[in-house]
């Protein structure tokens, strides 16, 4: 189900049955050597699941977790294996720069950690583009370090500045629209599942914010 690369081994989920996956991913971890990377194709980002692979002590490195998107809308969730499986994870430490990626079409939501009941992102937003308004069974926690916009809340709809703190309820209405480059700090809770995804990823591909 996976084929194995010199380093690393590539498994695509995208047809494999959405009860089997986490075993089949599971599986190809643990045959991974130490240091050795896990990529998992799918048509969302698969980073909730860290917090699967902690809660199940897999001895997976959360730091080194990665992203790769291309153009027609798939995504790479890259997953390494600690070098030394009795490293203890006391903290994670980056910055804002460190993580900056912009991509030329849509916003880039780069996760920075997922725990077993919350997810932290930095979003990247260029101008024009948008996070589309959905109503996930998340609560939002959003914060803007760069530029300005707007963002629907639940029923209203309110311009966003650096300094901004926006905090939507699990099941509201949440979008941000970007009038200039726009660099956004959020936590979501619960972490996402795939149907939270979903309405997001049917409006980029209509290029619909609301």
């Amino acid at each position: 189900m996976g084929n194995i690369k010199n380093n690393y081994i590539e498994i695509d989920i995208r047809n494999i049955a959405p009860g089997e996956r986490r075993g089949k991913i599971f599986e190809r971890f643990l045959a991974l050597g130490q240091g050795q990377e896990l990529h998992v194709i799918a048509d969302h980002d698969p980073v909730h699941l860290l917090g699967s692979m902690k809660s199940h002590k897999l001895p997976v490195d959360v730091a080194a977790y990665r992203t790769l998107t291309d153009k027609d809308g798939t995504f790479t969730g890259i997953f390494k294996k600690l070098e030394h499986e009795n490293v203890n994870e006391n903290f994670l430490a980056t910055d804002i720069d460190q993580e900056r990626n912009y991509l030329p079409d849509r916003f880039n939501p780069v996760t920075v950690y997922t725990g077993e009941n919350y997810r932290v992102i930095i979003t990247y937003i260029k101008a024009g583009q948008f996070i589309p308004v959905h109503s996930p069974s998340t609560d939002l926690i959003f914060s803007v370090f760069k530029g300005n916009g707007s963002m629907v809340a639940g029923d209203r709809e309110i311009n966003i500045h650096p300094g901004s703190i926006v905090i939507v309820h699990a099941g509201e209405k949440r979008g941000v629209f970007a009038n200039t480059d726009m660099e956004a700090f959020h936590v979501v809770s619960p972490v996402p599942d795939e149907k939270d995804h979903l309405e997001v990823k049917e409006k980029l591909e209509s290029k619909k914010y609301i």
